[in-house]
């Protein structure tokens, strides 16, 4: 995938929201359903989305399918023959019937350590899930507790264990770090239980107290401390170090994979290229048109009530639609090229605007090139050193 070079595909991401319960740090679009939510509210929500991606298939026409990520909330929760459903739609509206020139369609479903979503496994495998992603985010239980997190990390082992069992060869796994009280010998015992399960892929998530959240008024009130900054960075570092010793390469500042393994979806958003986002809090990136040159985003409403009556109503969905103009597309680019391993090569963006970045961005990059933060590599690559991935979102503000 080819930075400013259109793929001529989309990927599709559908949001589900039910969660067996909401965790005290998560600002996503969630809905608490214990258990998942019962058949009915299952069956309209399911078929509000395949009303959706029918009225939005249009405006990626003549697109091949090439990824699809049911996230969430725990779209795990949803029976294995409502997946079906929609992955049989998302293919039968966007031509997804055939590979594409790659391979077989990168289809991945968010799954937590449950016994319910365990037992589902082989249903989703069925249904055309060929990529889990699973939210162990520790295997230490006192850290899960910390997090508000329902399972413990026995549950953990026996999902990754069942994973493998239901014949899933492409298991990624989410950890969590700079957990309140969490030391590094915690995520060094993290890091020895993820090596036991080799899984393909590892996503890494520092934790962000979001404002509105039950963490942020726990801080507020001086019942979380803010996480010592150092111990974060030493954290990100033992990372690196110790997924490299198992064979997974950082390719984005967050994500490591074996060869070969890297997520198809995610790499569209970082090499902005079109994804339709379905169902409620989802957003999407639209292609170009002759009036949104450097497309837009167009965003669905956060409350679920909302998102249904306007399906339901058979209105546009989005609450809004971001258009960025020139300048912000070329910082995005930039931006996001840096967030990955390889980096941004000015020939590919010279050939998308017709400058080249030093010449729009010459102080920012002489700045951080000074600061030792940003270097130039093999054929004029610009990325970033081991320093400045450490302080990679002070490096995307000098540009977005």
């Amino acid at each position: 995938m080819t930075l400013g070079r259109d793929d001529g595909g989309v990927g599709v991401y559908v949001h589900v929201p039910f969660c067996d319960r909401v965790c005290p740090y998560c600002d996503f679009a969630v809905v608490a359903a214990r258990g998942g939510p019962d058949r009915e509210v299952e069956d309209r929500y399911v078929r509000d989305v395949v009303a959706e991606l029918e009225a939005r298939a249009p405006a990626f026409e003549g697109r091949h399918l090439a990824s699809v990520y049911l996230g969430g909330g725990t779209p795990a929760l949803l029976q294995p023959e409502s997946v079906a459903r929609l992955v049989e739609a998302i293919r039968s509206a966007l031509h997804g019937d055939e590979p594409d020139g790659d391979g077989a369609i990168e289809i991945t479903l968010e799954v937590n350590p449950s016994t319910v979503e365990r037992e589902r496994l082989q249903g989703f495998h069925e249904a055309g899930v060929g990529r889990l992603s699973i939210g162990v985010q520790s295997f230490d239980d006192i850290v899960l507790k910390r997090l508000g997190r329902a399972h413990k990390a026995r549950e953990a082992d026996r999902t990754l264990e069942a994973a493998r069992a239901a014949g899933f060869d492409n298991v990624s796994i989410d950890l969590m770090f700079a957990v309140p009280g969490q030391t590094l010998g915690n995520l060094e015992h993290d890091l020895e239980r993820t090596a036991k399960h080799r899984p393909e892929h590892v996503s890494t998530y520092e934790l962000v107290i979001e404002r509105g959240t039950p963490f942020a008024t726990a801080a507020d009130r001086g019942r979380i401390e803010a996480f010592d900054p150092d111990l974060a960075a030493a954290m990100l570092e033992a990372l690196e170090s110790g997924l490299a010793e198992q064979g997974l390469r950082r390719y984005e500042l967050t994500n490591y994979a074996r060869p070969g393994f890297e997520s198809i979806h995610n790499r569209r958003y970082w090499a902005r290229q079109p994804v339709l986002g379905l169902g409620v809090g989802a957003w999407s990136f639209d292609p170009p048109t002759v009036d949104r040159p450097f497309g837009a985003r167009p965003a669905n409403p956060r409350s679920l009530g909302a998102w249904q009556a306007a399906v339901e109503a058979g209105r546009p969905a989005a609450e809004r639609v971001d258009a960025p103009d020139r300048r912000e597309a070329m910082g995005e680019t930039v931006f996001l090229a840096l967030r990955c391993a390889e980096g941004l090569l000015p020939a590919d963006f010279e050939r998308e605007f017709g400058e080249a970045p030093e010449a729009v961005f010459r102080e920012a990059i002489a700045e951080l090139r000074e600061r030792g933060w940003l270097e130039q590599a093999e054929a004029g690559r610009l990325v970033l050193t081991a320093e400045g991935r450490m302080w990679a979102d002070a490096v995307g503000a000098r540009f977005v």
